[in-house]
């Protein structure tokens, strides 16, 4: 019984590893990708008369005799027909063989989710900033996204992090495909800001500690300051009494008599608060009451 035995294969990838992946075949159950350097091998067996040739054709061109692997230099869809032929001239059948060529790299592209500010090129985020990596290839399919923080070695990425420590940082990310055509590294340094900024409630004038109670003059001046090393201080707010917190606009007076709480709290860039800070006095508007008396000499 005469028996034609015809077969196509990747023949051979290229070789070695490119950026520490390596480029290989893929098939998502109904499609085969492979990337360009995907070589495809046809042979053919007769157990007769022997094989005269193999016929190939690309894309529906015409027919030519398979001579050596067929390689694609362009993306896409291709299709390969191919056939053998015995020394008898007897053909085998046709067959055909899909596949698409996926040469891209996916596109890598970040974001985050919570607290953030971009100032001269630096980025500044808090331990409940949410860090996301999105990959999309339109070929193959993404494969891995991998990620490096603080030279720690490149591990897999699932789909969001966060960094808690606080202080500054280097992180570096890349993604493969299916096919193990892999993105540029991208780098993005980065500072991890947890503290609040510095505040403090100063007055013009000493206070008197007299009896218990600590007085201030009703002329004294009050003026709130804050510091923050990283973000940078975005408002300040005080509040006298109790009353709503308000933006500090600059140095005020208390003039009315009696017992006074003036409390302040900062606020940084990426929303960081200061605990309250407060000062707390009696002021003394009343004028002294002065007057005049005799001094006698009771024994004159």
């Amino acid at each position: 019984m005469k028996r034609i035995f015809l077969v196509l294969m990747v023949a051979a990838l290229a070789a070695g590893v490119t950026f520490a992946q390596e480029k290989r075949m893929y098939s998502d159950g109904e499609i085969d990708y492979a990337p360009m350097a995907a070589q495809f091998e046809l042979f053919a067996e007769d157990d007769a008369s022997s094989l005269k040739r193999i016929e190939y054709s690309i894309d529906g061109k015409d027919l030519r005799v398979y001579k050596q692997p067929l390689t694609f230099s362009t993306e896409g869809r291709h299709v390969i027909a191919y056939r053998a032929i015995d020394q008898s001239e007897n053909v085998s059948k046709e067959k055909f063989y899909t596949v698409v060529i996926d040469d891209t790299a996916p596109d890598l592209t970040g974001s985050v989710n919570g607290p953030v500010m971009v100032e001269d090129q630096k980025v500044y985020l808090t331990s409940d900033t949410n860090i996301i990596l999105r990959a999309e290839d339109e070929l193959s399919g993404v494969d891995t996204v991998y990620v490096n923080l603080d030279g720690s070695g490149f591990v897999e990425f699932s789909d969001s992090a966060y960094i808690y420590e606080e202080g500054y940082h280097i992180g570096r990310a890349y993604a493969v495909d299916n096919v193990g055509n892999r993105s540029s590294t991208y780098r993005v340094e980065a500072y991890v800001d947890n503290t609040a900024p510095v505040v403090e409630i100063n007055a013009e004038k000493d206070f008197l500690r007299q009896q218990g109670t600590t007085y201030s003059s009703k002329n004294n001046r009050y003026s709130v300051s804050a510091y923050d090393e990283t973000a940078g201080v975005d408002e300040v707010l005080v509040s006298i009494d109790n009353r709503e917190f308000s933006t500090y606009t600059g140095p005020f007076r208390i003039q009315e008599e009696g017992q006074h709480t003036i409390r302040a709290r900062a606020v940084d860039k990426l929303g960081n608060v200061t605990k309250d800070v407060r000062m707390s006095f009696y002021v003394d508007s009343s004028e002294p009451d002065a007057g005049i008396r005799p001094l006698l000499d009771e024994g004159k």
